[in-house]
């Protein structure tokens, strides 16, 4: 090893405890940011090279650095964002709240020959601002980072992991493979976030029909009853009638109501209306039922799905359905046939007292 090389060695041996330290102060600021801005990252990870690694990079391209100073990924952090677009949401962030090193850093998804697909991130050289408060030792050395998308961190890994990149010639047959794969995955990124957002938008005016009471022709999905069950003045009247049964008026928590889509279905409830109708009918019996269980008890929680469940088996008690029918429906969220053939035997022998 050359004189220079190992001076490099050494100033590295000398700094890795700083290197340390600036990976763990970069990663707390980057969680704060992505968490005050509400982006939810696929993962994230930060290394400080390690010796027998930089020796190889010295090996294969010392000629280009005199001194540790020069090697810009010494610590590199990587940002796997969910989505496309969100790359340029971190990648915004990051360039405001670091000092950026413009001639190093790079945007790969901007030097592929428009008519060629391939690896895309952005990689940025940065350094802590000098005036923020931060230590000399950390603000003087420079950093990487790494942001992409979940499907461009794919093909990278793939690509890295064949020797794609290899020094040696590729055949033309696998440079068309792997070309015609990449533009699947673009295509696939862009539709991601069409997706996304199309979803977006069927939340929000799911919502705002819900809150206008104008959904009744909405199919009930897992969107429309959730939506529906936090937004209807009707459902929300029914569960705190219900909390006030508990001696304590039990505070009601918020939980995913997906699980009684099948049992709405089996019920031939498939609209946001006939949920709304089946409530009306049977507001009062399943008041009824759920005082059976909650009256007197200090219950102090309840979950959001409580309505339906004494909606529903108000519903098996006047709806004209039979003991086993009962049964069958309960098994829905049972998978016990014998337990729910003795629940649907309880159910049922409170029906003549109840209706």
């Amino acid at each position: 090893m050359i004189l220079k090389d190992k001076i490099i060695i050494e100033d590295y041996r000398a700094q890795k405890n700083d290197f340390i330290e600036l990976g763990n102060t970069v990663n707390n600021i980057l969680t704060d940011l992505l968490k005050e801005n509400g982006i939810k990252l696929f993962s994230s990870e930060h290394r400080v090279k390690t010796e027998k690694s930089l020796m190889g990079k010295l090996n294969l391209k010392g000629d280009k650095y005199a001194s540790l100073d020069d090697i810009t990924d010494i610590l590199g952090m990587r940002l796997i964002c969910f989505f496309s677009d969100e790359v340029d949401k971190v990648a915004e962030l990051i360039a405001e709240h670091f000092v950026i090193d413009w001639d190093n850093s790079v945007d790969k998804r901007t030097q592929l020959d428009p008519r060629m697909f391939g690896y895309m991130s952005i990689h940025f050289i940065c350094s802590l601002p000098a005036d923020a408060g931060y230590p000399e030792n950390l603000t003087e050395k420079r950093f990487e980072i790494q942001v992409r998308s979940v499907l461009q961190h794919v093909w990278a890994d793939i690509e890295h992991d064949m020797g794609y990149k290899s020094q040696f010639g590729v055949p033309y047959a696998v440079k068309r493979s792997f070309s015609k794969i990449a533009s699947l995955l673009e295509i696939a990124d862009e539709q991601f976030v069409q997706t996304r957002n199309d979803l977006k938008r069927y939340t929000d005016d799911t919502r705002a029909r819900i809150a206008a009471d104008t959904a009744e022709d909405l199919p009930i999905d897992t969107v429309s009853l959730n939506e529906y069950i936090r937004l209807s003045h009707a459902m929300n009247s029914l569960l705190n009638e219900i909390s006030d049964l508990s001696d304590c008026a039990a505070e009601i928590y918020i939980v995913p109501a997906d699980v009684y889509i099948s049992q709405l279905k089996w019920l031939g409830i498939k609209t946001i209306g006939a949920l709304g109708n089946m409530l009306a009918r049977n507001h009062d019996l399943a008041l009824k039922l759920a005082a059976r269980t909650l009256k007197g008890n200090d219950i102090d929680t309840l979950v959001s799905n409580v309505g339906l469940r004494y909606l529903c088996r108000a519903e098996l008690l006047a709806g004209g359905y039979t003991e086993a029918q009962a049964a069958e429906f309960l098994n829905l969220s049972y998978n016990n046939a014998q337990r729910s053939k003795n629940a649907a035997k309880s159910l049922f022998r409170i029906k003549g007292s109840m209706i």
